[in-house]
């Protein structure tokens, strides 16, 4: 019970995004920009102290100079490291004692990469708005290390499909706009290519016809897209007076999060990047020199560090030839047929969920059995030793790609022990998996232990979340709900059937309005605060907006515990009036129990600035130290909306006059890299 209360769908955190209004006069505007352009251009020169610095000019034209049939032949080394580690997004699977983290399992991988050689540019085709170019990599040495293992074979796989052509449409300022690879390449080879090709970008600004130091630009590479600046930098090695010496980094990725349907999850991924790239551009003969660098990622999910990649890149340039007309004839023929069996992709290629499920869930089962398995989980129940993390990962990946074994899984937890690490695993995965057959097996198993108080408590909560629960999950729920005769079941059953009714939203509204309009019906003549309670927080689970007048009248209640449950049971609630309610108890409300409540509500809601401004305010001023850790922690959730907060963090890592506050601010802080938090 305590779970459904407390647990938080990930899914219903983020809904809405406000955007500020500004307005102001012409000539004030030119004042500003005028001002803005003396002091930038002063702060320039005195941090560069150098009066090599000169500004380039960009003209509507693009630096670069193009030629049909000439190809160009840089040298280039490039080096990766990555690794993740999504275990840390497991933790609810009791741990047995043993750290999980000593046992490889299918969520944790690292690669080390290294590839050298040469890469040939050839024009084919000069359009209005793009160039056609071949790519074609060769005289490669590459080698491949995969979870400490050097796997040559794969390396070998690798290194012929990266000799493959590949075709790619640029803009004329240097942006790759899509790329065409060969159907035959691997899943692996392609992402190499795709990383490569991102790496040799250098892309100058559409139509500036103004003399310029720096730019920024909108790029994007395999990890997502992202906003690329530029600037001029003296390099006093190079004493070519045709050349000119720049710098570019990465400032941030653009975060492209799309609304969830209801009762699905929504993981947030955050990637921080940093390092630059030194970059020499030939102004004369309109080319890339050569650009050298190296570039970091740090990756977060949910705000848990799952992962890090190190990049290191060199290209210059050998030499130039023209090919003649049979020569780009035939490139063109390779592209026109590779144009008929694949279409165009850009750097960023989003691997659907599906296929990303079953390619985890195919690598994670491997060549176990539902017969392997069950041994196995024998063994585990007497075996302290043994991870049930991977074990649960291996029994969620077999309950997805053979949904015939949930039949003899419901069996099997018709029986089970309430305290066996069989029913911490089983239930879980089937509830995460939750196709039909899943939801099955556990109606089979609660159906068959009605009065097992506490088999039902490991039951009943994982079929409340199940994504897109069927009927009779449904009608399973209700029964526990109002016709058991143990009030702690029937409590249980109402917090779960409230939760499933936000899931059932998405796909039968009507089934929703007849729970909800059964809720209120109870609420009007509930006997007792504690069932008035029950039968609030069985309102708030199920989120919908149908509920927000019953909900409502108990936010003014004379009773502190009756008004934190009600501003508790608005928190999934899509409305202004709920979000005005919740922010109303945070800044007025007398009792630290109601103002909590409050601040939980919110950090469920996607942040406003409305809340943005109430929650910092209640942060600085609120004596109680509990409320303001929970407020710390949705003020750091809406960081990327709030860019503002990184300093909020950094100064109460050092300054708060709470030991508690200065340690959760610091534990923040401590998660990403040292410059994600400078002014």
């Amino acid at each position: 019970m305590r779970y459904l209360m407390s647990k938080r769908p990930l899914g219903d955190r983020w809904r809405k995004f406000s955007k500020k209004k500004i307005l102001k006069g012409l000539f004030s505007i030119f004042v500003f920009l005028l001002v803005l352009g003396i002091i930038w251009t002063t702060k320039f020169y005195s941090e560069q102290k150098s009066s090599d610095l000169n500004p380039i000019k960009i003209g509507v034209s693009s630096p670069y100079k193009w030629a049909v049939g000439e190809c160009k032949i840089y040298r280039f080394t490039y080096s990766s490291s990555s690794s993740s580690d999504f275990r840390v997004l497991f933790g609810d699977i009791k741990s047995s004692g043993k750290k999980d983290k000593d046992i490889p399992t299918g969520l944790a991988f690292s690669f080390d990469t290294s590839v050298e050689g040469e890469v040939e540019t050839t024009m084919l085709e000069q359009r209005e708005q793009e160039n056609l170019v071949a790519y074609r990599m060769r005289n490669l040495i590459l080698s491949l290390i995969v979870n400490g293992y050097n796997d040559t074979q794969q390396a070998d796989t690798v290194k012929k499909d990266l000799e493959k052509e590949i075709f790619v449409l640029i803009s004329p300022q240097g942006k790759i706009l899509s790329v065409f690879l060969d159907n035959s390449m691997s899943d692996l080879a392609q992402s190499y290519a795709r990383q490569i090709l991102a790496l040799t970008q250098f892309v100058f600004p559409i139509g500036q016809t103004y003399e310029t130091h720096r730019w920024e630009v909108h790029e994007e590479d395999p990890s997502g897209f992202y906003i690329a600046s530029y600037q001029i930098y003296n390099d006093k090695d190079i004493k070519d007076a045709s050349l000119k010496s720049f710098s570019k980094k990465k400032i941030r990725y653009i975060e492209h999060r799309s609304k969830p349907k209801t009762g699905t999850v929504e993981v947030p991924k955050i990637i921080i990047p940093d390092g630059r790239f030194i970059a020499h551009f030939d102004f004369v003969n309109g080319r890339l020199s050569s650009l050298k660098g190296s570039e970091s990622q740090t990756i977060l999910i949910n705000n848990k560090k799952v992962g890090g990649v190190t990049n290191n890149f060199h290209i210059a340039f050998l030499k130039k030839e023209i090919l003649n007309t049979p020569a780009v004839s035939s490139l063109k023929s390779i592209f026109s047929k590779r144009e008929k069996e694949t279409t165009g992709s850009s750097l960023f290629v989003k691997q659907s969920s599906e296929k990303a499920e079953y390619l985890i869930h195919k690598r994670e089962l491997k060549d176990a059995t539902l017969e392997s398995l069950l041994a196995e989980l024998k063994k585990a129940e007497s075996d302290p030793n043994l991870n049930p993390t991977a074990l649960y990962l291996k029994f969620k990946a077999l309950i997805y790609l053979h949904p015939e074994s949930c039949k003899i899984l419901g069996k099997l937890l018709s029986s089970a022990d309430y305290n066996s690490l069989t029913m911490n695993i089983i239930p879980k995965a089937l509830s995460t998996i939750g196709h039909s057959q899943a939801q099955l097996a556990l109606v089979e198993a609660i159906k068959s232990r009605l009065s097992d108080k506490f088999a039902l408590f490991m039951l009943i909560n994982p079929l409340a979340t199940v994504n897109e629960p069927i009927q009779e999950a449904e009608e399973t729920l209700k029964n526990l709900a109002f016709n058991s005769k143990d009030p702690e079941i029937s409590a249980m059953a109402q917090l779960a059937l409230g939760a499933q009714a936000r899931r059932i939203a998405s796909i039968s509204p009507e089934r929703v309005v007849k729970i909800v309009d059964r809720f209120i019906q109870e609420l009007k003549s509930s006997s007792s605060p504690e069932m008035t309670k029950q039968l609030l927080l069985a309102l708030g689970n199920a989120g919908s907006s149908r509920a927000l007048e019953a909900i409502s009248n108990f936010a003014t209640s004379p009773s502190p515990d009756i008004r934190a449950t009600a501003l508790h049971a608005l928190r999934f609630i899509d409305s202004v009036q709920a979000e005005t309610l919740i922010i109303k108890g945070l800044l007025f409300d007398p009792d630290r129990k109601v103002r909590l409540a409050a601040a939980n509500a919110l950090g469920y809601r996607e942040m406003t600035e409305i809340s943005f401004k109430a929650q910092k305010d209640v942060f600085l001023k609120d004596s109680d130290v509990e409320v303001r850790l929970k407020i710390l922690e949705n003020l750091w959730k809406a960081q990327q909306n709030f860019p503002e907060v990184r300093q909020l963090i950094k100064k109460t890592a050092s300054e708060d006059s709470s030991e508690e506050v200065r340690k959760a601010a610091k534990n923040i802080m401590i998660q990403y890299p040292e410059n994600y938090f400078k002014d």
